[in-house]
């Protein structure tokens, strides 16, 4: 049986191998990559700076010539590593519905780019191109989840969605895959990263849900399709959950709970933490999110102490465009004629100029909503004398003027080398004008 069962394979292969004209010319070479050094093995990343590009190391180690400094069963597996596996492998996903991307791939996720060890090919049921289009925030969080952290999540997550935000997991249980159901309950695209091949049932009985969300979203493993989980792929899986994401968002997590490790991991990729203010500080089943607290993650009560944070840099990815200039505007009105209320409005105003553009933003909400007609609140921005500065330190002062920026948008708006830019930036922390946020933002002082 088994013979016939590669027969009837060879037979479709010339013909499924018709329809990857269209992928990366690269592919098939990513893909036997990685079955040499296998799916999460950072070592493939260090062999490959010896060459100009993946075709070069793949005809070097046809020719016998492997690279120096190979340990002895990385030798063996390069050597038996097959480019006709690596076809087969293409053949057979696209016989399935699954798409393959390599690093090289215009849909491969920009931010995976930017992380340590990035997945050299992705496999996915469905389109990953939402992923760059998008502002995505990690949803993590306990299996057994309390109801209060469950009604909580489903809640919030309804109010952030409409904000144009979009939702990963890892598709555990409870937590996890309760952020994929509200997307696709509200129609939206989610992702869900796994740390077993997409066709491995797990978590079992899962099925149905994996291909609802492939079908608006994406279902995302670096693992070949019918791979097995084992204890360290999770933790693989995770640098992969939280490079997708600017945010990781913590549902319900203990002292020891699996949730912590993504959050650990988005800190060391400068990422954001939030999470849900615990039901109990006393319960032990919220431990781990009082620790995120006290570390100084963003307690999060509505959805705008998410969206907040992304408004100056990714208005164009959210639903919502506000008007940045407002947040450090010399003066807002609203017409008043209360004077205790403007005596208020005076005093809050005079401890505002060194508070960052999302505490001004979050405060300027608070007072609109508490205003009636006739009121009147007054913002005075600060300035710096600009005099002493570089040209190029002014033209940076100018951009973050307009509030918070993403290193990549200064490099973009300036045209200068990202190395130049950050000497530059530090120079003007030393002098108290700039300082950084999370992220590699950047925002006046």
């Amino acid at each position: 049986m088994g013979n016939d069962k590669d027969i009837r394979f060879d037979r479709n292969l010339e013909e499924a191998m018709t329809l990857t004209e269209n992928r990366s010319e690269n592919l098939k070479y990513w893909i036997w990559l990685t079955i040499a050094f296998g799916p999460a093995n950072p070592r493939k990343w260090e062999v490959l700076k010896g060459y100009n590009s993946i075709v070069d190391f793949y005809e070097d180690v046809s020719n016998g010539r492997l690279p120096q400094g190979l340990l002895s069963r990385e030798k063996d597996s390069v050597k038996s590593a097959s480019m006709f596996t690596a076809e087969q492998t293409i053949a057979y996903c696209e016989q399935k519905g699954i798409n393959i991307y390599c690093y090289e791939d215009e849909d491969y996720p920009q931010m995976l780019k930017e992380i340590s060890n990035p997945p050299s090919i992705l496999f996915s049921l469905g389109d990953l191109s939402f992923l760059n289009e998008r502002v995505i925030i990690s949803v993590v969080g306990a299996r057994d989840a309390s109801a209060y952290s469950l009604n909580a999540e489903k809640v919030l997550l309804k109010s952030i969605l409409r904000k144009g935000i979009r939702f990963a997991s890892g598709f555990a249980v409870g937590v996890d895959s309760l952020a994929n159901e509200v997307s696709i309950e509200e129609n939206e695209k989610s992702a869900a990263v796994l740390a077993c091949g997409l066709e491995y049932d797990y978590p079992a009985g899962t099925k149905s849900l994996k291909m609802s969300i492939g079908k608006c979203g994406a279902v995302i493993s670096e693992y070949f399709p019918n791979h097995k989980p084992r204890s360290k792929d999770f933790v693989a899986r995770n640098r992969l959950l939280a490079g997708i994401s600017m945010g990781v968002f913590v549902i319900e997590a203990s002292e020891r709970s699996g949730a912590l490790s993504t959050a650990s991991i988005a800190l060391n990729q400068g990422k954001d933490i939030f999470t849900i203010v615990p039901h109990n500080i006393f319960d032990k089943r919220y431990f781990g999110q009082v620790n995120l607290l006290k570390d100084g993650a963003v307690p999060v009560f509505t959805s705008e102490d998410i969206s907040n944070e992304y408004i100056s840099n990714f208005s164009h990815k959210l639903n919502f465009i506000p008007n940045n200039a407002e947040l450090i505007s010399i003066e807002r009105k609203f017409n008043t004629s209360d004077s205790r209320e403007n005596s208020t409005s005076s005093s809050r105003q005079k401890s505002r100029d060194s508070r960052s553009v999302r505490e001004m933003n979050s405060e300027l909400n608070q007072l609109a909503n508490e205003t009636d007609e006739g009121k009147t609140l007054s913002i005075t921005a600060t300035y710096v004398d600009t005099s002493d500065l570089s040209e190029i330190q002014k033209r940076i002062y100018d951009e973050l003027s307009f509030g918070a920026m993403h290193v990549d948008q200064l490099c973009e708006k300036l045209s200068i080398d990202i190395s130049l830019l950050f000497v530059e930036l530090t120079e003007l922390e030393l002098l108290g004008i700039v300082k950084s946020l999370s992220g590699k933002r950047y925002m006046l002082s």
